[in-house]
């Protein structure tokens, strides 16, 4: 048995994990597996390069915001890491530097240099802290399918990065393969081919093969910069970093992409902790609500703590918790090992220059096949529940708007410039999009059906379950769920029965998120064990996860309400779903 500490309850380690939370790896183990998530984080540090090119910044600066960037995620890992019933949620969840933040951080980057695109940063940060705070109050405003079309929008616009970098006019004006291409090429072909056929430790480290084969396929084709060649031998070996911050600059009219990206960041971290909490606990059923919000909180801040340092948002990271589950190590004690290896290679000067002067071919791939992955994770979300005819309109008129912001982007570049940062971006408009006619469709969603007990009639069981079981196939509710509900309404059958005087009517009602069972009678109120939820309130992940399949969420209802006027009684049970 381990802790998950003050912020969860006793938890049971599963037989799979070989260092549980709150192990100690021995001295080898504990070196070599933080080397490894250290190893997947470092790719994700070229976008903090293509930040500060962006800014315009020189070798120098943007050198100094890459040793930045490390300390900022070694730091995050520590916080995230934090066993605090308010902040952090105690499990060994590292970040990346996010591809969430880098079309925002970009568009501030060309208006206002690395200073606007930290200070913004920093702000998105303030807002998912502010997210964390709402999370049970939002979960019916971002559902699983406005996630999903969030990080397909996120996905959609990573791609078109990358194909810009690559092709170039030449390259669309000969329709040949030319240096740039070869270079691309080089660099994707080992991430697919190790991604795809890849076992262990290389399908792992694939993302990093790819670049550093891209850097071997660029050199005899001339696409690495003289300069940056010049940079990268006079950099010393070792030396400590340049603690040289990018100052803090703001722009209102920036607001609304970095609000959308401290809420995507928001979201992929409430997936992140929840898949934490379940491979981390043998006997999971639901996610801890208070947990998740701790551990979005911590992203919030540490997030926009890696802004202000380097200019570039960070998130948690599901692909290293996936390296967890295969290598089952979760110690916590693991954070410290992960940044240990961040702040040496943060004092490895040529290191952090070969990330900084990495070609742009090789850039792009990265990117391409970044956004790749994030759009698929992206579709997987959106259908990871029943999709209905609401959810079908969601996505698609979200998707098409989106993709209307690429295909005519002169319409879009053209917008008075108040309106650019909404709607020039195709995040903003999937997010507007998504949003908007989720909450329209919001109503009319419930659906009703109702069984009449008549008096003196056996309040049999298997009438009941006959009753509900009929409904979870028509409301296609999972085994789980539905095995939940019976357990709970029969055991308020039992207790009604005996006090009611007539006819009892369970009206049941399902709006895709709750389920809904109303007893209606004449009598007098039960005394119904459990008539509040256990202190650990749970709220259901598929609005938020990536990869989790469902859960079982104990046998009792989420909320219990009861009322009686004269001797009309009522009593619901609700559960969310």
């Amino acid at each position: 048995m381990s802790s998950v500490g003050p912020v969860a309850e006793i938890t049971e380690q599963p037989k799979d994990l070989i260092y549980g939370l709150a192990d100690r790896p021995p001295l080898t183990s504990f070196l070599l597996l933080g080397f490894q998530h250290a190893a997947v984080i470092c790719p994700y540090l070229v976008m903090t390069a293509l930040v500060a090119q962006a800014a315009g910044e020189p070798f120098a600066v943007a050198h100094a915001s890459m040793g930045m960037a490390m300390l900022g995620i070694a730091a995050m890992t520590l916080l995230q890491a934090v066993r605090s019933r308010h902040f952090g949620s105690g499990y060994f969840c590292p970040p990346v530097i996010s591809a969430i933040y880098l079309p925002a951080a970009l568009a501030a980057a060309h208006v206002g240099g690395l200073a606007l695109s930290a200070g913004m940063t920093l702000v998105a940060g303030m807002f998912e802290a502010a997210f964390s705070r709402l999370v049970r109050v939002l979960r019916k405003i971002f559902p699983a399918v406005v996630s999903g079309v969030i990080l397909l929008a996120v996905g959609l616009q990573l791609g078109r990065l990358g194909m810009e970098i690559v092709f170039d006019a030449k390259l669309l004006t000969s329709h040949r393969l030319g240096p740039v291409a070869w270079t691309a090429l080089g660099t994707l072909a080992p991430m697919i081919a190790l991604g795809v056929w890849g076992k262990g430790l290389p399908r792992l480290l694939g993302p990093l093969i790819g670049i550093v084969t891209g850097y071997l396929v660029a050199i005899p084709l001339g696409q690495i910069e003289l300069a940056n060649l010049a940079s990268v031998g006079s950099a010393p070996w070792v030396a400590l970093p340049s603690l040289r911050l990018a100052g803090l600059a703001f722009d209102p009219q920036l607001i609304a992409p970095f609000f959308i990206a401290g809420l995507a960041s928001g979201l992929r971290s409430v997936g992140v902790v929840t898949t934490c909490q379940q491979i981390n606990d043998a006997a999971w059923r639901r996610p801890d609500l208070r947990n998740i919000e701790s551990g979005v909180l911590a992203d919030g801040v540490g997030g926009g703590l890696c802004g202000w340092l380097c200019g570039m948002g960070a998130s948690t990271s599901p692909s290293l918790v996936g390296i967890q589950k295969t290598t089952g190590a979760t110690s916590r004690v693991l954070a410290w090992s992960v940044a240990g290896w961040l702040v040496v290679l943060a004092c490895l000067p040529k290191f952090t220059a070969l990330i900084v002067g990495m070609p742009k071919p090789v850039m792009g791939a990265a990117l391409f096949f970044n956004g790749a992955l994030m759009l698929v994770a992206g579709i997987q979300i959106a259908v990871s529940r029943p999709v209905t005819f609401r959810e079908t309109l969601v996505i698609g008129i979200s998707f098409l708007l989106a993709s209307g912001v690429l295909i005519f982007g002169d319409f879009f570049g053209d917008l008075p410039a108040g309106w650019r940062p909404v709607f020039g971006s195709p995040l903003s408009v999937a997010v507007i999009a998504a949003t908007g006619l989720n909450l329209v469709f919001l109503v009319g969603r419930w659906r009703y059906r109702s069984l009449r007990l008549a008096p003196g009639q056996e309040l049999s069981p298997r009438q009941l379950d006959d009753f509900l079981t009929g409904r979870a196939k028509e409301w296609k509710l999972r085994a789980d769920d539905l095995e939940r509900i019976l357990a709970t309404t029969r055991d308020a059958l039992e207790h009604i029965g005996p006090t009611a005087t007539d006819f009892i009517l369970i009206e049941t009602g399902f709006d895709d998120f709750d389920v809904s069972v109303l007893f209606k009678y004449r009598g007098a109120l039960p005394t119904l064990a459990g008539n509040a939820r256990p202190q650990r309130e749970m709220v259901d992940e598929q609005s938020f996860v990536i990869g989790l399949s469902g859960c079982l969420a104990g046998v009792a209802a989420d909320r219990i309400q009861s009322s009686v006027d004269g001797d009309m009684c009522q009593v619901r049970l609700l559960f969310r779903i």
